[in-house]
């Protein structure tokens, strides 16, 4: 595909379309470790980020069949690089695109998250689950868990501690990924810290890491250990 992609481009560099597809190849192998870099570069796939993340720029501002999987591409990396005013201008245009994927409002809330703008999160998250509430479409396993999660994550941020607990309990009552349901004991794990309870951040944080270590997240574990470190 991207050799067939290549040769599009060098035909006719007017087809911004086929640039999504190079654009990926170029920012992946720009990620990969030194010796797998290398390896694409013997087999012809060049890596060079900057450049990857324009031609996925500019396919997606491109009228084509494939100018929605290019924004949600970018709507992925932003976030990746840390670009979270971009990633929401995107969020946004497909939110007004498809209002109907109540997804999007779950992308959205996550980048106001990872922003530290906890408030328009809150306030995304509610409005997605609306939606979710409004939408008798199927949900993929453990949805509900993941938006009352980050949800509950964004109110404790603003220490509304009580409907964050409210929030962060749902994980653990009902269908979840384990490392959702061990990020969610982390949570009320800094909440009963933060509140003076230091038996009970005891025994949310490993509770977190026991889960994050069956659920195989490794971030979410070294996160709860280094909470369980804190506690006094």
């Amino acid at each position: 595909a991207y050799n067939e992609h290549e040769a599009v481009l060098a035909l006719d560099p007017s087809r911004k379309d086929a640039r999504l597809i190079v654009g990926t190849y170029r920012y992946v192998v720009s990620a990969l470790s030194l010796p797998i870099r290398w390896m694409a570069y013997v087999a012809g796939f060049g890596g060079d980020k900057r450049r990857g993340l324009q031609m996925i720029e500019e396919a997606a501002a491109y009228p084509s069949l494939t100018q929605t999987d290019a924004k949600f591409a970018l709507l992925l990396l932003y976030n990746r690089e840390k670009q979270f005013d971009a990633a929401m201008r995107v969020a946004v245009e497909l939110q007004k695109r498809y209002p109907k994927n109540r997804q999007l409002w779950y992308e959205a809330g996550t980048t106001l998250i990872r922003a530290g703008r906890y408030q328009q999160a809150d306030d995304m998250l509610s409005e997605g689950i609306r939606k979710r509430d409004g939408d008798r479409r199927e949900r993929m396993f453990g949805e509900d868990a993941l938006w009352h999660y980050k949800r509950g994550l964004a109110r404790a941020r603003l220490g509304r501690v009580d409907l964050a607990r409210t929030d962060l309990q749902i994980p653990l009552a009902r269908e979840a990924r384990e490392w959702v349901r061990g990020r969610a004991h982390a949570e009320l794990g800094q909440i009963a810290n933060t509140t003076g309870d230091r038996e009970q951040a005891r025994r949310e944080y490993r509770l977190a890491i026991e889960l994050a270590i069956r659920g195989n997240d490794p971030i979410g574990q070294a996160a709860a250990e280094s909470l369980l470190g804190t506690v006094r």
